[in-house]
């Protein structure tokens, strides 16, 4: 008796919700492959992220307080890990695709920055100035998908159109009650400038959007009392009784509330009462934590690091013709692994210079940027 590893898969998503994509519904890759006997393509999506470059470099850079020295601190590959967990508890009790959710999951913060928010809007201005289109993390996610390439194999990621779509429209900052998928959308034209003006096109993708959100407030907040910057006691009473006191509480009393609200429907959404207290942690998150003299003060030393690497790699693309030549004129570590990096991406003549250097430097961890800047812009005293 032949075995179909496969078959089990499709009986169990037979029971899905009329809602859910299925895998046997994905609609493929920019880039075929020979199908995988034992894996679904969203199954294959999760390992393709996971053993990634661009995913490992996630735990080196952190969500909100930069390079911290206490290692309780949320980096960005923590906070992937709770939203595919999230995402995930969500979609198995509505039904929905849960690999779908946790292959999107794992991806949606790929083309972050170092140095968090704060490195997002150094970036932002950067891009201004090098007349580039306008920097978000989401976008730049997707570029991570479609143009980073493995240094030992010679392949971009190149994940289903399913993943690419719901990882440049997961957009964690916007303040939806309810959030429905666009059903029209034509997902293989999903591009980079989709980033924070389109719905995703499956649920499993708005689950996933809804889920960074309940990632992230509780465990800001939690960061925050780690780092002192406030103290336990100042969460609002009524977020508290609304939503609890603890990280757990709040995930646990939000993952509730939405699929409470969202069985049988082709939407995600809160109860007026939690989406109230939603709002409300995160507005305090906003005044007590995000906008901290603590966080503030560190704005201008990021905005000096990033944009000093930024002309300075500038430069080397300038004078080297993108690496192609006079490679002797730049020497030392950095140049080295700038080098070994246009080497990897192959980029076309088409390009932009400006473009590139930004791909060098939003792949760059906290800790490597800072390394950067003291090596390039700073004289080691002498013996």
């Amino acid at each position: 008796m032949n075995y179909e590893p496969l078959e089990k898969v499709r009986k169990l998503e037979a029971q899905f919700s009329k809602y859910a994509r299925r895998s046997t519904e994905c609609v493929g890759r920019k880039n075929s492959f020979t199908p995988d006997r034992w894996r679904t393509e969203f199954e294959r999506d999760c390992h393709r992220t996971l053993h990634s470059l661009p995913f490992r470099r996630l735990r080196h850079k952190t969500q909100v307080f930069f390079a911290p020295k206490n290692d309780h601190i949320c980096t960005r590959m923590e906070h992937a890990l709770h939203v595919a967990s999230i995402a995930s508890t969500i979609c198995n009790h509505l039904d929905l695709n849960a690999t779908l959710a946790e292959a999107i999951s794992l991806a949606h913060d790929l083309g972050h920055p170092p140095f968090g928010h704060l490195g997002e809007r150094a970036l932002d201005e950067i891009h201004k100035r090098y007349k580039l289109p306008p920097f978000v993390h989401e976008a730049q996610s997707l570029r991570v998908i479609d143009h980073f390439k493995d240094r030992a194999h010679n392949y971009t990621l190149n994940l289903t159109f399913e993943v690419r779509d719901g990882v440049v429209c997961h957009y964690g900052e916007s303040d939806e009650q309810s959030l429905q998928p666009d059903r029209g959308k034509n997902i293989k034209a999903v591009e980079p400038d989709a980033a924070r003006k389109q719905n995703p096109g499956t649920l499993e993708g708005c689950v996933v959007r809804m889920s960074d959100r309940i990632a992230y407030l509780g465990r800001d907040f939690e960061d925050a009392v780690e780092a002192g910057i406030i103290k336990q006691d100042t969460l609002p009473r009524d977020v508290e009784c609304s939503l609890g006191e603890s990280n757990s509480e709040i995930i646990g009393t939000l993952i509730h509330d939405v699929i409470q609200q969202s069985k049988g429907l082709d939407k995600i959404q809160l109860s007026d009462e939690k989406f109230a207290s939603y709002a409300k942690l995160k507005q305090f998150n906003a005044q007590k934590i995000y906008n901290s003299r603590k966080l503030t003060s560190q704005s201008h030393r990021i905005r000096i690091i990033l944009k000093n690497l930024f002309d300075l790699f500038y430069e080397v693309t300038q004078k080297t013709k993108c690496g192609q030549e006079k490679r002797d004129l730049y020497d030392g570590y950095m140049h080295k692994v700038f080098y070994e990096f246009l080497d990897d991406m192959q980029y076309s003549d088409e390009e932009a210079d400006a473009q590139i250097v930004s791909d060098f430097v939003t792949g760059m961890t906290d800790n490597f940027a800072l390394r950067a800047f003291q090596e390039l812009f700073f004289v080691s005293s002498p013996v």
